[in-house]
C-alpha cells in the first residue's frame, strides 16, 4: 500500500489510516478543504465558507422561483473568484445564458436613476449575446462596455454546455468535467431530473435514486462539487412552502444530498393572518424569496435567508438576511 489513495478491484479510493494519517500535511491534496463560495450572505456563513468539493448540492424550487438565476450567479462568482464553474443546462441554450449574464452584469453596475437605460441596455444585451446585433451595440454605451469588459474578464473559466436529455448522461457529464475542468472546478447541472439513463428504471423514484447515487459517486471521484437543480413533485407545486420532501424522488436526494437548499416566495409562505391589515408588508414579501438550507452535513440545518429578487436583470441582490419570522406547520408567522 502507498501513501495515496489507490483505485483497486472496483473501490473507488482504498488506503489504511496510517497511511492518509502519514500523508496529510500543508502539500497534501486535501479535495475536501476547497471551498466554493457562492457570494450570497450570509448563506457562505451557514455553509462554513461556501460549498465544498465531493459536496452533492440539491437547489429545489417550484418553477419560476429562481432556481437556476441562483445557481449561474453562484457559478458566475466562482469563475470571478478563480474556480472554474462548468454549467450543464438542459432548459436553455449557452447563448441564452449568456445573455442572462450579461443583464446580471448591468444589473449590478447599474445606480437606481439609470432604471430606463438598463431596460434598454437589457434588451440590447440579449439581441448580442444571440448573435442578432454586434458587440458594439452594447460596448458603446459605458455602461453596456464595463458589464461587457466583466464578463470578459471571468468568462474563460465559465463553461457553458447545452444538455442533451438523450445523450447528456452521467458517464458523459463525467467526460466534461475531465474535458474542462481547470484548478478547482465545480459542476452545475440543471436540472437533475432532466439527466437520461442507459438503464432501464421502474418508476421515478428508482430512476432518482440512481440518479442521485451516480452524481455523488461523480462528485467524489472527480473530486467537484456538484450542485444540481431538483423538480418538485406535483404536491409540492400547490403545497405553501416546498420542502426536501416534496422533491421528486426525495427519499434518495435526501440521503444522498450534502447540502438542500429549499427556494420558497416569500409572500406565499407568509401567514396571511399577520399580513390582512398590513398591505405594506405583503407588498414587500413579494420582493423576496426565502432560502432555506433544509440539510447541511458540516453545520446546521434548518435554517431559513432570504434574498431580494431582481430577477429582471436574472439576480438576486447578494447581500441577504436570515428571516425573522418563524417556521411553523411549514408557515411562516411572525411572533
Amino acid at each position: 500500500m502507498t501513501d495515496t489513495l489507490s483505485s483497486t478491484q472496483g473501490l473507488v479510493s482504498m488506503a489504511t489510516a496510517a497511511d492518509l494519517l502519514a500523508g496529510i500535511g500543508p502539500s497534501a491534496p486535501q479535495a475536501r478543504s476547497v471551498q466554493f463560495p457562492t457570494g450570497f450572505q450570509p448563506l457562505d456563513d451557514v455553509l462554513n465558507g461556501g460549498i465544498r468539493a465531493q459536496d452533492l448540492v440539491l437547489v429545489g424550487g417550484r418553477p419560476g422561483v429562481g432556481k437556476t438565476v441562483a445557481s449561474l450567479q453562484w457559478a458566475r462568482w466562482m469563475a470571478m473568484h478563480d474556480r472554474t464553474a462548468i454549467f450543464v443546462c438542459y432548459e436553455h441554450s449557452p447563448h441564452a445564458l449568456l445573455g442572462r449574464l450579461l443583464a446580471m452584469e448591468l444589473g449590478s453596475l447599474a445606480r437606481p436613476d439609470e432604471f430606463v437605460e438598463l431596460a434598454r441596455l437589457r434588451t440590447i444585451a440579449q439581441e448580442v449575446a444571440l448573435g442578432a446585433l454586434p458587440a458594439e451595440a452594447l460596448t458603446a454605451d459605458p455602461l453596456g462596455g464595463e458589464a461587457y469588459r466583466r464578463l470578459q474578464s471571468y468568462g474563460p473559466r465559465l463553461v457553458l454546455i447545452q444538455g442533451s436529455g438523450i445523450r447528456t448522461g452521467i458517464a458523459e457529464l463525467g467526460r466534461i468535467v475531465a474535458q474542462h475542468r481547470a484548478g478547482s472546478t465545480a459542476l452545475f447541472v440543471d436540472y437533475l431530473q432532466k439527466i437520461p439513463m442507459v438503464e432501464n428504471s421502474t418508476g421515478n423514484e428508482e430512476r432518482t435514486t440512481h440518479l442521485a447515487e451516480r452524481l455523488k459517486e461523480l462528485a467524489m471521484a472527480a473530486e467537484v462539487p456538484v450542485i444540481a437543480m431538483a423538480a418538485a413533485d406535483r404536491e409540492g407545486l400547490v403545497s405553501r412552502r416546498l420542502r426536501l420532501h416534496h422533491l421528486r424522488g426525495s427519499t434518495a436526494l435526501a440521503h444522498e444530498s450534502d447540502i438542500a437548499i429549499l427556494l420558497n416566495e416569500k409572500a406565499v409562505s407568509v401567514s396571511k393572518s399577520h399580513l390582512a391589515f398590513d398591505p405594506v408588508r405583503a407588498e414587500q414579501f413579494k420582493r423576496w424569496v426565502v432560502f432555506s438550507v433544509e440539510k447541511n452535513r458540516e453545520g446546521a440545518p434548518d435554517m431559513n435567508l432570504e434574498f431580494r429578487k431582481d430577477l429582471a436583470n436574472y439576480r438576486f441582490e447578494p447581500d441577504g438576511g436570515f428571516v425573522t419570522e418563524s417556521l411553523v406547520d411549514q408557515v411562516l408567522y411572525n411572533e
